[in-house]
């Protein structure tokens, strides 16, 4: 595509492809300089012209011997440019996104099956991958950089799809790499303490979630937890109508009448969408929010409530949330992606009140260059409502596993019913060996992800299930 098509300019030059990363190779590139929280793409225009960059977007003038394009924003401007070069898909596909602490690859994930069983062709982005009928895509993080967003889009729309499900990250949105990104329907589900190491502060933290709201588009609608203490943060945020939903709240929309048991839940939805009974198998407290939040969602473009409730039923599994890794064993092993405290405090609450257990024991680490209070208060959960845990590591990152292991227990030097094992496959593969007729292992924190980041690289591995199902293997325990 020529350049001029992209952007106001008098260069005639073909472009054939748009990054921020200075050290991609090709040729007929254009580099954007982006300014990130620890670094300066204006700093790598050399690089970035020695890999094959044929011009710059920058936000000041560059020395450089390729075309320079200046312009105030880099990140909004380049958001502008590929929809253009990916033929517009903002404009073609309806755009939903949810936000939280917790819940979002649920969520996300409900919204994908339930319109895709209703007959619309919807794409999926978040932590379970990109993918739709036809189409997938790699991805390494939960709402992915801009060049590969727009690359997902493009694959949809090519594949026919009328709905986008996907996470948006408070990283992504608080460092503006969604700005000018509009969406059709919104969702916030929690607020809970996490990336502080990134925010400092709640508030902070906050202000970066709510930015999904004030992206969602003036017809659309911005569907808000109202049992979250951080909700009027996010309502004042909301360029969209807004419409609330809770248990605890009158809100506008809420559930009584909650009865849940081990895989089967149901409740009374009440209030503006009218009074229905709600049936699934996918249990928990958390999911009859998370299930309100998507019906309201999907009635908004146009969808009765009775054939979104039909869907329901016949929801399937959410991938790594509460997934039973079954050999015939005497115990039960269940693999779940929690990885914050308030999740795992939700899970564990589910857990005892659904299932008759012996011992519960959890496996669960916490993510290196983060908040360190994220791992405190895991451990400090965890000690004090599970009969033992071993400690390990979820993604080191930048930090020497053995310290980051021996930090989560610093706040908790009383307790004795755990064990640190830095190498999370021998954690897994202990806990399992350890287990007795009727104990409940947890394997929280990494669930169907096959990588471990270590010195900022992701390197291969079997993700928590195959790890257990390889642990039961071992025992005798053939699937």
């Amino acid at each position: 595509m020529k350049l001029k098509d992209l952007i106001s300019c008098d260069y005639d030059l073909e472009i054939e492809k748009i990054t921020d990363d200075s050290r991609t190779k090709g040729k007929n590139i254009l580099f954007v300089c982006v300014k990130g929280l620890t670094v300066d793409g204006h700093n790598f225009v050399d690089a970035a012209v020695s890999n094959g960059a044929t011009c710059i977007l920058a936000e000041h003038p560059v020395d450089t011997t390729v075309p320079v394009i200046v312009v105030k924003d880099t990140v909004r401007t380049m958001n502008e440019i590929l929809n253009k070069f990916y033929e517009n898909p903002l404009q073609k596909l309806k755009l939903i996104g949810v936000t939280g602490t917790d819940g979002k690859t649920t969520t996300s994930e409900m919204m994908f099956q339930i319109l895709n069983m209703l007959g619309h062709e919807t794409g999926y982005i978040g932590t379970n991958g990109i993918r739709s009928k036809n189409y997938s895509q790699e991805n390494d993080y939960t709402t992915p950089l801009q060049e590969d967003l727009f690359r997902a889009l493009s694959g949809f729309m090519n594949d026919d799809c009328e709905y986008v499900s996907m996470e948006a990250t408070g990283e992504r949105l608080g460092t503006g790499k969604m700005d000018g990104i509009s969406f059709d329907a919104s969702i916030f589900t929690n607020l809970t303490r996490d990336a502080l190491d990134l925010f400092k502060t709640m508030e902070n933290y906050g202000a970066a979630k709510s930015k999904l709201m004030s992206y969602t588009k003036e017809d659309g609608i911005c569907v808000i937890n109202a049992d979250d203490p951080y909700k009027d943060m996010f309502i004042e945020a909301a360029k969209a109508p807004v419409v609330t939903y809770g248990v605890n709240e009158k809100a506008d929309v809420y559930a009584e009448d909650i009865d849940i048991k081990y895989s089967k839940l149901s409740f009374t939805m009440k209030g503006a969408l009218g009074t229905h009974v709600i049936k699934s198998s996918l249990s928990g407290i958390f999911n009859v929010y998370n299930l309100m939040a998507v019906t309201i969602v999907i009635n908004h473009f146009g969808f009765s409530v009775e054939d979104i409730i039909r869907c329901i039923e016949k929801l399937a599994p959410i991938e790594a949330r509460q997934t039973i890794v079954d050999h015939g064993q005497p115990f039960r092993v269940i693999v779940d992606y929690a990885h914050t405290a308030n999740a795992v405090k939700n899970l564990v609450e589910y857990i005892r009140s659904t299932m008759t257990v012996g011992k519960l024991k959890i496996v669960v680490g916490a993510g290196g260059s983060r908040d360190v209070h994220r791992r405190t208060d895991m451990a400090e959960y965890c000690t004090a409502n599970a009969d033992y845990n071993y400690f390990t590591i979820e993604d080191a990152r930048f930090e020497d596993p053995k310290m980051l292991v021996d930090t989560m227990v610093s706040t908790v030097p009383e307790a004795t019913n755990y064990e640190l094992i830095v190498d999370r496959d021998e954690a897994i593969t202990k806990a399992i060996n350890d287990a007795e007729e009727g104990d409940t292992i947890l394997i929280l924190g990494k669930g169907a992800e096959k990588y471990m980041m270590t010195m900022g690289k992701p390197v291969p591995r079997l993700n928590d299930i195959e790890r257990a199902d390889t642990a039961l293997d071992e025992l005798g325990y053939t699937n």
